[in-house]
This record gives structure tokens, C-alpha cells and sequence, in this order.
């Protein structure tokens, strides 16, 4: 019965599986929205200037990497260590 009840209850967008919100997750969101408009703002200003900017394409690479990146590390260290439960944590 605690099989079904766990199935039924979804997650929320900025949840874990269990339920926990999640700040890397959030944070994860926020860093792609800062890629998106940074890519389109470095586009827009080439586009004025008629040539390309490389820092504006490095600092979009780097937001890009910011949302992605700690995420999978995050899974990769759960699979091999595995996750905290906050009543298994001694502080």
C-alpha cells in the first residue's frame, strides 16, 4: 500500500524524487536563463557591430556550464556515495 502512495504523490518542477525542493535545481535554472539572455544579447550586439564578441560567447559557455555541470555531479556523487537523509547525519 505504501508502494501505491508513493506513486501517486509527483514531484514538483523544483523537487527531488522524494519531494525535497531542491536549490541545485533552482540554481541550475536561474544559470540557464542567464546563458539564454547573455546569448542573446552577445548575438544582438555582434549583429550591431557587425563582428563577433568573444567574451560575451565565453561568459554564455561558462553560464551553460553552470547549469548543467553541477547537476551531474551531483547524481554521479549520489550513485557512488549516496544521498544524505538528514536523520542518518550526525551534526
Amino acid at each position: 500500500m505504501a508502494e501505491t502512495e508513493n506513486k501517486n504523490n509527483k514531484s514538483g518542477f523544483l523537487e527531488e524524487d522524494s519531494g525535497a525542493r531542491s536549490s541545485m535545481r533552482l540554481m541550475s535554472l536561474i544559470s540557464l536563463g542567464a546563458a539564454i539572455m547573455f546569448g542573446f544579447l552577445t548575438l544582438y550586439i555582434s549583429l550591431e557591430k557587425g563582428q563577433a564578441d568573444s567574451n560575451g560567447i565565453i561568459l554564455t559557455g561558462m553560464f551553460l556550464v553552470g547549469a548543467f555541470a553541477p547537476k551531474a555531479v551531483q547524481k554521479f556523487a549520489e550513485q557512488k556515495i549516496g544521498p544524505i537523509n538528514k536523520e542518518s547525519d550526525p551534526q
